[in-house]
């Protein structure tokens, strides 16, 4: 059984790490509608469109640094927050070393094909090729995973979100309002029990 186990969690750390890149990737296609009006997760969301209809859209709003995928949301409406605390994380991708030098040898290359191509030179052909290799190779590396993490700018509550997780958005769109200062707290402390 512990074998049947074993070999189940690895296809399907197999099939999610096949399928993170993907879901990392932004869709290009217009965010669907679903009955309720809200956009389904996953889809592309444009600035300034909520991914659901907003309870209340008053005070301030909360606007991302940077695009990525909405990894995880941790906040709800009508939430207390405090200043610096993490609210929604972002999953973006960085380029490896790998990567960088793959690009490097690339722009090398096409300089090259340029001077054989100035020159008509026989060496063209094989240079077309090397860059095609050296091209192929780069479309196939993985970028890294880095994370962006949302901080609430200061103490408050909040009172719309307009992500959820998979969400693909992008920079300086907003993902969540609030209104500042705390309402003050009437929960009642016994000082000693008679």
């Amino acid at each position: 059984m512990k074998k049947i186990l074993g070999v189940l969690l690895i296809v399907l750390v197999a099939l999610s790490s096949w399928e993170l890149p993907l879901w990392l990737a932004p869709a290009t296609p217009a965010p669907t509608p679903s009955a309720s009006g809200a956009t389904l997760p996953g889809r592309f969301v444009a600035t300034g469109a909520p991914a659901q209809a907003p309870e209340h859209n008053t005070g301030r709003s909360i606007q991302t640094t940077r695009a990525g995928r909405v990894w995880e949301v941790y906040f709800s409406v009508g939430q207390r927050v405090r200043k610096g605390q993490v609210l929604v994380k972002l999953a973006h991708s960085l380029q490896t070393v790998e990567q960088q030098h793959l690009q490097t040898q690339i722009k090398q290359q096409q300089a090259l094909c340029l001077q054989l191509e100035a020159a008509a030179s026989a060496d063209l052909a094989a240079a077309r090729t090397k860059l095609q290799d050296l091209q192929q190779k780069l479309s196939n590396t993985s970028p890294a995973l880095a994370f962006e993490y949302v901080t609430a700018p200061e103490d408050g509550v909040m009172t719309s979100r307009s992500v959820l997780p998979g969400d693909y958005i992008s920079s300086s769109q907003t993902v969540a309002s609030f209104v500042a200062g705390m309402p003050a707290d009437t929960t009642l402390l016994l000082s000693s029990v008679e």
